[in-house]
């Protein structure tokens, strides 16, 4: 049987993780003097209450090699093969910490460790095409294989609510973020194929979800809208999704403090073609 591992930049929802008996390899948040273990989905507000509230930048790190063998031997013991998906490689080194791990791990011939080339939402889509393709009957080598076809076109976007975030990550200098406050421009970024990029700029947040979702294709396998910190601005762009896109499924998703730490509060949208 085919199982699936993630790492917590999956976000994926407890009950889906439960259901289909996924492992989730936390990553490491440092903020305020404190090192956690991020969670699910769910867990993040205290976090985004002292985040949206103070200067400190959280700094991430990612798991040890001993989580993901621990992990791997599990599926091997119970005589099965594992689809491991990471956050990209371009954003940490928690890929190549998954592969280091395979190498010692009890079977390496078992593991099939996947650079995800984006995060959040796109790794939990992936996952659902996994399981699918997996109740059908197909092989570990074929779904693969389908994975790096759907990765092509797949993409996550984001609007950030403000510049300051971007400005504290280098991302962006203090001036650009300063005119950019002043004015209400507001950025779209966008993640694909482990490249992140501003694809354009909009003079207010209104704009800026009409030009988020015209950029969704009309045929999608997975539709995700996304959000992080619980953005005041998440339930209008949640609603007009629904409109455009009404006999589409359109899920739900929460990112934590790990892509936080990137772009502060955020919404989103998050497909897979």
């Amino acid at each position: 049987m085919i199982k699936l591992i993630v790492d917590s930049t999956a976000y994926i929802p407890k009950n889906f993780i439960n259901e289909n008996d996924i492992q989730v390899i936390p990553l490491h948040i440092h903020y305020m003097d404190q090192e956690f273990e991020e969670g699910l989905p769910g867990s993040f507000d205290s976090f985004f209450e002292s985040f949206t509230k103070t200067k400190l930048f959280p700094k991430t790190s990612q798991p040890s090699p001993e989580s993901f063998i621990n992990a791997y031997n599990k599926v091997i013991d119970e005589g099965n093969e594992a689809i491991v998906f990471t956050i990209s490689s371009s954003l940490s080194g928690t890929f190549s910490v998954a592969n280091l791990a395979k190498e010692n791990c009890k079977d390496p011939e078992k593991i099939t460790v996947l650079d995800s080339m984006s995060t959040g939402q796109n790794i939990w889509g992936y996952c659902m095409e996994v399981i699918d393709k997996a109740k059908e009957g197909w092989s570990r080598e074929q779904i693969v294989k389908y994975i790096s076809q759907l990765q092509i076109n797949s993409q996550i976007c984001f609007v950030p609510d403000s510049l300051e975030y971007l400005k504290r990550g280098g991302r962006i200098g203090k001036v650009s973020a300063t005119i950019g406050s002043l004015l209400q421009i507001k950025p779209i970024l966008t993640f694909k194929q482990g490249t992140l990029l501003c694809a354009k700029k909009i003079f207010g947040m209104g704009k800026a979800i009409a030009d988020l979702i015209a950029m969704i294709p009309q045929k999608t396998k997975r539709l995700f809208a996304i959000h992080i910190a619980n953005t005041k601005y998440f339930d209008a762009l949640f609603q007009k999704m629904k409109e455009v896109f009404p006999k589409t499924k359109i899920y739900e998703g929460e990112l934590g403090p790990v892509v936080a730490a990137h772009i502060g509060p955020a919404i989103g949208v998050c497909y897979i073609c």
